[in-house]
C-alpha cells in the first residue's frame, strides 16, 4: 500500500511535470525522455518503501517480543505486516462495535488494493509512448501542458489496458476508502495501547501517507498500557487538579487551605477554626470545649 502511496505522484509527473524540462517539439523523443524520468522516480519510491519497511519490521518485531507473539518475520512482508499489526493490536472498536479482525480486513482490502494498483501503474507505463499534448486552462488560464494518452495511436494489443483505465481507476479509488476505513480501526487500537497520549494522530499518519514503517519504528520501545485506565486516571488528575488547592487539600484552583500545612479547608472561617485556634469572641473559650465557661 505505502509503495503505491509513494508513487501517487507518479502520474502528476508523468502529465505536467516530465514535459516541462524536455523540448516539447519532437514529441517521440519528448515522451522517451519522460519514460525515463518515470522509471527513475519508480525506482527511487521503491527504495524509500523498502526503507520504510524494514523499519516497520523492526518496530513490529519490538512490539510482538512483549506481547509473546511469533513470526515476527511477518512484519518484514508487505500484506502480511497488516495483518500482523493487527494482531499486535488485540480487540479494535468499529463504531462501537467490537472487532477481533480489523488487520484481516485490512490487509485483503490492501491485497485487492495493491493489484489494482499495480495494473495502474503499469498502464501508466505502458501507454505513455502513446500520448499527445494538451493544454488544460482549468486551473491556470495561461494553460498547462499535459501528458495524456492519445487513443489513435495505441496499438491494438494494448486497447484493452486503455478501455479499462477508467475502470481501474474507480476500483483503485473504492479499494482505498476500504483499506482507509479498516486500517483507521486498527492502527486506532494499536496507538492506543503502545502511544496513548496521541493515537489518532499516529492513526492518521499510518492510514493517509506513506511513512506506517517509520512511525511503528518510532513507538517501538514504548511499553503496551491499558487504554481505558489510562485514560481514567488521566479524568481522575484532572478532577483532583479542580477541586485542590495549591499545597494538595481540597478547594478549588488558587484557594488558599488553611495555612498551606495540608489541613481540610476551612468554609467558615468567621466561626473559628478547628484546629484549636480561638472561637467566637462573644462566648469566649477554646473551640475544643464548647463548655470551657464552666468549671470542671
Amino acid at each position: 500500500m505505502e509503495f503505491f502511496q509513494w508513487t501517487s505522484a507518479i502520474q502528476y509527473f508523468a502529465q505536467v511535470v516530465g514535459f516541462l524540462s524536455v523540448d516539447v517539439n519532437d514529441l517521440d523523443a519528448a515522451l522517451r525522455e519522460v519514460g525515463r524520468n518515470l522509471v527513475i522516480l519508480i525506482l527511487v519510491c521503491a527504495a524509500l518503501y523498502v526503507a520504510c519497511l524494514v523499519l516497520g519490521g523492526i518496530g513490529l518485531g519490538k512490539m510482538a517480543k512483549r506481547e509473546n507473539k511469533k513470526h515476527a518475520w511477518m512484519g518484514f512482508v508487505p500484506i502480511l505486516n497488516t495483518w500482523y499489526a493487527g494482531e499486535i493490536a488485540g480487540e479494535a472498536n468499529f463504531f462501537g462495535q467490537k472487532m477481533r479482525r480489523a488487520g484481516l480486513y485490512a490487509a485483503i482490502a490492501e491485497g485487492f488494493y495493491c493489484v489494482v494498483g499495480a495494473f495502474n501503474l503499469y498502464s501508466t507505463v505502458a501507454l505513455l509512448p502513446y500520448s499527445k499534448v494538451e493544454i488544460d486552462t482549468s486551473y491556470n488560464p495561461e494553460g498547462v501542458p499535459m501528458i495524456v494518452t492519445d487513443p489513435s495511436r495505441v496499438p491494438q494489443g494494448l486497447r484493452w489496458l486503455y478501455d479499462a483505465g477508467m475502470w481501474l481507476q474507480i476500483a483503485e479509488m473504492l479499494l482505498s476508502v476500504l483499506f482507509i476505513v479498516f486500517a483507521f480501526v486498527l492502527f486506532l487500537a494499536l496507538f492506543r495501547k503502545y502511544f496513548a497520549r496521541g493515537p489518532v494522530l499516529m492513526t492518521v499518519i499510518c492510514t493517509l501517507t506513506s511513512l506506517r514503517g517509520v512511525v511503528l519504528f518510532a513507538v517501538r520501545n514504548n511499553a503496551p498500557v491499558d487504554y481505558d485506565a489510562y485514560m481514567r486516571k488521566r479524568m481522575e488528575e484532572a478532577v483532583r487538579g479542580r477541586y485542590e488547592g495549591p499545597s494538595g487539600g481540597p478547594g478549588r484552583p488558587g484557594e488558599g487551605n488553611g495555612g498551606g500545612n495540608g489541613s481540610r479547608h476551612d468554609p467558615f472561617p468567621d466561626f473559628g477554626n478547628s484546629d484549636g485556634g480561638s472561637g467566637d469572641t462573644d462566648r469566649g473559650g477554646s473551640s475544643d470545649d464548647p463548655f470551657s465557661e464552666f468549671p470542671s
